[in-house]
């Protein structure tokens, strides 16, 4: 085996195993977030067979995105089916083997980006860049939500199919420039297009992948054909072709700019002031990235302040002009130091999406996982590897790599445990909401009764506009048995009324109704039917608030208006199987099997219509009544 080949071999060893050991800490923690709707509660997930038509079900029943990610969410399923259930150290190993075969294609990636530029690359040199580009993105701590956060697989698994396009293409490209368009260049290209499309269905920032391979075809293959052809043509020509160019390009950014506006009415921002604040949070990314610092690193970051203008705050214009710069140094540079010039256009490309003009959250970590690779390779092509010497490279390459790997094993301990991350969280970022809420959990959970009002009260005070805070620190309350002030009813009803239904409140409504018919969430039944009418009145055409109020009145023994919420739920939405599935039960409880029957079979017809197939469900509840039939038949006289 020649030398090289062992030395890749054993890096890449090592490199897993550093992984892992980095990693190992955290695979004991919890779901947390976000982990709960996507994964927890999706019934469809829950698969006992391998069947094409139980995958098939299980893969498009996610809801985040437009796409709804079916990649990553058979992943989930898979993960439920081979560990027996939802066992999340399972899930998160499964994430941190991603990572690993991430870590190996960034470095195979900055092999074939270094050879590029050297026609005749020294292997000692190539091995080095290579190798430490991917040893420190690997060991990087803005990495960890990506891998320990189980639902940000969808982030980790378009990262695995971006670079596998990427490096693809790549060998398609000088495949093709050394020996012409053979089949095999046919079919490495085809290779490509078809990782581009697990990414894109794993998440939906993967189209910007193909911008990334512009911007490399642009640094890299400009002299080379097709490019070589495009500069024969007359100035006319190109001119032309710019025009269209530059015209599909505006044409393309406003209807993102139309398609995005709709999306802020449940945000407590408008389009201008994320725009304005994302220029100071790519600086705050940078920042991170370059100077890493534990208590910088958080779950959330909804603790950073919003710019109002260019100059509320004043660092708003400040990190406007550094972006700006950072932009035209990398231009200026492009010829002299294409490395560069990629890695800078690498990070601003792969955050395009996710920190623009997008009615997303304003910040968080996982967004670096692709773009940050841009940095360390912009990094690296400043260090002049073949004039240093090899050992001093080496030993600063591995100093770096243990900040790194120190910092994100720290974090990865502090993950161990739900307790732990709510203690850090709160500790690194006290006027973060999101995190209070966190903490107030985690506290409730435990049983400390007094930071879990503590904190929760905290949270509603640095967010009035959030409702959801109000509606957990109720639950609290009622859970431990303390009594509700009507005060903090009266405050709730306040802002349900006036504050924006965000996805935090209308979680919590939902998670509070499935609580409901608990005797020990009885202290928020009466209140809770006030909170839902407030909502109704708010937005009386969705479906699901007549659900979650319909379930309110059954649990209030209310059973006579909890079917005639739900036969509105049906009337709002036909093809909505959960108001269905509580009616037909209901009437089976209440031996009505004739009309539980009809209702069985509005559900059989709306289960054809629908792609979230419940089969399961239906069969079990037409199992139920067809036991109850046979049991009162053979107890009529012959």
């Amino acid at each position: 085996m020649p030398k090289q080949q062992k030395l890749n071999i054993l890096f890449i060893f090592t490199l897993f195993c550093l992984l892992f050991f980095i990693y190992k800490n955290g695979l004991n923690g919890p779901f947390i977030f976000d982990d709960t709707s996507n994964i927890i509660s999706n019934s469809l997930l829950r698969i006992d067979n391998l069947s094409f038509y139980s995958l098939y079900n299980s893969s498009l029943s996610g809801s985040a995105g437009p796409l709804k990610r079916p990649v990553a969410v058979l992943s989930f399923a898979l993960n439920y089916y081979f560990a027996g259930g939802y066992v999340a150290s399972i899930f998160k190993l499964t994430n941190i083997i991603i990572h690993c075969l991430n870590a190996l294609l960034v470095y195979l990636l900055c092999f074939q980006l270094f050879k590029r530029i050297n026609t005749t690359p020294n292997t000692n040199i190539a091995f080095l860049f290579a190798s430490g580009v991917s040893l420190l993105w690997a060991l990087h701590p803005i990495n960890l939500t990506s891998v320990l956060y189980v639902v940000q697989r969808m982030t980790s698994l378009s990262t695995l199919f971006s670079l596998g396009c990427i490096i693809l293409y790549l060998c398609a490209r000088n495949r093709w420039l050394s020996q012409g368009y053979t089949w095999r260049v046919g079919c490495l290209f085809f290779a490509s297009l078809t990782s581009l499309l697990l990414a894109l269905f794993s998440k939906e920032n993967a189209v910007l992948t193909p911008l990334i391979i512009i911007l490399i075809e642009l640094l890299l293959y400009l002299k080379e054909k097709p490019w070589s052809v495009i500069n024969r043509l007359t100035k006319q020509q190109q001119n032309l072709g710019l025009v269209v160019i530059g015209s599909l390009f505006i044409a393309t950014v406003w209807w993102a700019i139309d398609y995005a506006s709709g999306g802020f009415n449940n945000r407590p921002f408008t389009m201008l002031e994320r725009v304005l604040t994302e220029s100071r949070v790519l600086c705050f990314y940078l920042s991170l990235i370059l100077i890493p610092r534990i208590n910088g690193f958080g779950l959330f970051h909804d603790d950073i302040a919003l710019s109002t203008s260019l100059f509320t705050p004043w660092t708003t214009i400040t990190s406007i002009i550094f972006i700006l710069g950072l932009l035209v140094t990398a231009f200026y540079y492009r010829k002299k130091n294409p490395l560069f010039a990629l890695g800078i256009g690498w990070f601003f490309i792969g955050h395009l999406l996710e920190s623009t003009f997008f009615p997303l959250e304003i910040a968080h970590e996982h967004r670096n996982n692709l773009p940050s690779i841009g940095i360390i390779i912009a990094v690296f092509s400043l260090i002049p590897l073949a004039k240093l010497e090899t050992k001093k490279v080496i030993i600063s390459i591995v100093f770096v790599a243990l900040i790194l790997g120190s910092t994100t094993w720290l974090r990865s301990k502090q993950w161990g445990n739900y307790q732990s991350l709510a203690y850090y969280e709160a500790k690194h970022h006290p006027n973060s909401p999101a995190i209070q809420a966190l903490l107030s959990n985690a506290a409730h959970q435990a049983g400390d009764i007094e930071i879990a009002t503590e904190a929760i009260k905290k949270a509603m005070t640095l967010e009035p506009n959030e409702t959801a805070y109000a509606l957990h620190y109720q639950n609290i309350l009622a859970i431990h048995d303390q009594k509700i002030p009507n005060a903090l009813q009266v405050e709730t009803l306040r802002r349900l009324e006036h504050n924006r239904l965000t996805p935090s409140t209308q979680l919590a409504l939902d998670q509070i109704a499935g609580c409901l018919k608990k005797e020990v969430c009885a202290p928020l039944r009466k209140n809770y039917l006030e909170w839902i009418n407030v909502v109704i009145k708010k937005a009386p055409t969705h479906a699901v608030y007549y659900y979650m109020k319909g379930k309110a009145q059954r649990a209030s023994g209310d059973i006579l208006g909890a079917l005639n919420t739900f036969q509105q739920a049906y009337d709002i939405s036909p093809n909505f199987l959960h108001p269905l599935f509580e009616m037909a039960d209901i009437l089976i409880r209440l031996n009505q099997l004739e009309h539980a029957e009809q209702v069985i079979g509005w559900i059989d017809i709306a289960n054809e219509k629908t792609h979230l197939r419940r089969d399961t469900e239906l069969k079990q509840i037409k199992d139920i009544l067809n036991k109850i039939k046979k049991a009162k038949s053979r107890e009529q006289p012959t």
